[in-house]
Order: C-alpha cells, then structure tokens, then sequence
C-alpha cells in the first residue's frame, strides 16, 4: 500500500513523527536536511498502524455523524434518539429518547440545548466538585459553568474553576475525571508528573478517562449557531 502524507513539515527536530488528525489527514514532521525518499520509505514502513489509525477515525467519523447532525444525543454517556413533539416549549428527556419542540430552527434548538445541558451540568458539579475538594483537601475559589470551544475544563491561578456546559454529555467517571483534573491544578499549576500524581493518587485508572475525553473533544463544537 502506497502511503502518501498529506503535508510533511520541515523543523529543526532529530527524528521523524507522523500524526493522523481527527480528520484523517497524515502530516509528517521530519528534520530541515533529510531526504524526502527516506522520509516516504519511514512513513511505508509504518503503514500498518497508519491504516489501522485511519480506520479507527473513519468508524469514530461514521459513528459521530447522527450526533454532529443532531439526529441523536448523548446524555452521561448514554445515547439517546431525536423525537419532535407537538407542544412543548423545552427538552424533555424520555426512555432513550430527547424530547424536542417540533418546528423549531436549529439556532432556536441550539439555545435550548444549551440551557438544557447547562442546567444538568451545574447540578453534577455541585455535587462532585465540594466531594473530591473534600478528599483532595483543597479550597476552590468559585466555579463556573461556560461555554468554551475546546476545552471541557480550566483552572485559574486564583482558584477559579470553569467547567464546559457540555460535560453532562459525558460519562460520569469521566465527568469525575474532569473535575479530579482541574482541581489537582490547585496543586500543581502545570501537566507536570506530580501534577498527575495528584490526579493518580484519586483516580488510578485515569489515563483512560483522559483517552475518552480526547475521543469527545468533537461534542464540544456542537449547539454553536
């Protein structure tokens, strides 16, 4: 199988590394004075994991397309199927499915459903959020439920703490997960090892929480008008 990048990038690095990104592109990052041919005979050498990489992207993509087109929505991880209804103004949720106000446009849906995770999110951290500052030791200053384009949480220096209106979409280990992170950050204002060893000495099994969060990164662009 004949591997073409889709960009290789010149640095002053030492070695060669591919990423795939979440769009299945293949961008190559190699040093300023090393032969393009070695550099197309590394990438063929790797084809194996490129193609696994690729189809794992193309089944996340084809999967994600019902959420991206809003035909279908998570709710703690759960899927949950689209079904309008006649007269009611707000979301509702059903057995496995979200209730919807029928003939509405989406900018108008889009509000709704900000309001609707919004809501769900906030009463999630008022309850995990003081339960681990509790088991970490740590004083926050305040939090705040947002709206930000890619990130699900952050800390400041001040011990402010903003979590994505979109949390609620996610699992509930790994909303936990999240608020474990921010946190630790009142620690270790870094992604330094202690600061993981903070997260670690909560959550031993983080780092497949990191992984799933990652994996989610695409709900947070959803609901935007």
């Amino acid at each position: 199988m004949n591997i073409v990048p889709n960009a290789i990038i010149r640095t002053n690095r030492r070695s060669i590394s591919l990423t795939i990104t979440k769009n299945g592109e293949l961008v190559v990052r190699a040093p300023k004075r090393l032969d393009a041919s070695y550099i197309l005979k590394f990438v063929e050498s790797k084809s194996s994991w490129i193609t696994r990489k690729l189809k794992e992207i193309e089944e996340n993509n084809a999967f994600n397309i019902n959420i991206k087109k809003y035909n279908q929505f998570f709710l703690f991880g759960k899927l949950y199927e689209r079904v309008e209804v006649e007269k009611i103004k707000k979301i509702e949720v059903g057995d496995f499915q979200f209730l919807i106000p029928a003939g509405k446009e989406q900018s108008e849906l889009n509000k709704l459903f900000i309001n609707f995770y919004k809501e769900i999110t906030n009463l999630v951290i008022q309850k995990r959020l003081d339960y681990f500052a509790k088991i970490m030791d740590l004083n926050y200053l305040a939090y705040k439920i947002d709206n930000c384009k890619t990130r699900w949480g952050s800390c400041d220096s001040k011990g402010l703490i903003k979590f994505n209106l979109r949390l609620a979409m996610l699992p509930h280990k790994t909303i936990d997960y999240i608020i474990i992170h921010e946190l630790a950050h009142l620690v270790e204002f870094n992604h330094s090892k202690n600061f993981y060893k903070v997260v670690e000495s909560v959550m031993p099994d983080y780092k497949t929480e990191i992984k799933r969060a990652k994996q989610s990164g695409y709900l947070l662009q959803l609901f935007r008008n």
